[in-house]
């Protein structure tokens, strides 16, 4: 996916006529991504079933989401 996107992304650059250069994608780049989206996905799940604030659930979830489909690119690679 990650691959597609940056295609996609070069293309629209050469359209638009902007010279934009996408960061390479790294494995321990990846891992050090799905680390950290598991942290903010845990601590915002976790403040968020103890406390008020249903923001903080969402966010959870999105870190949490955002980590799985992190993992599944790690496996491309």
């Amino acid at each position: 996916m990650i691959k597609q996107l940056d295609t996609a992304l070069n293309k629209v650059n050469k359209m638009v006529g902007v010279n934009v250069k996408t960061p390479k994608v790294t494995t321990s780049k990846l891992k050090y991504s799905r680390f950290f989206t598991t942290v903010v996905g845990v601590g915002g799940l976790t403040l968020g079933i103890i406390g008020p604030s249903k923001s903080l659930l969402v966010l959870g979830t999105i870190g949490i989401l955002s980590s799985i489909a992190t993992t599944n690119e790690i496996r491309k690679y």
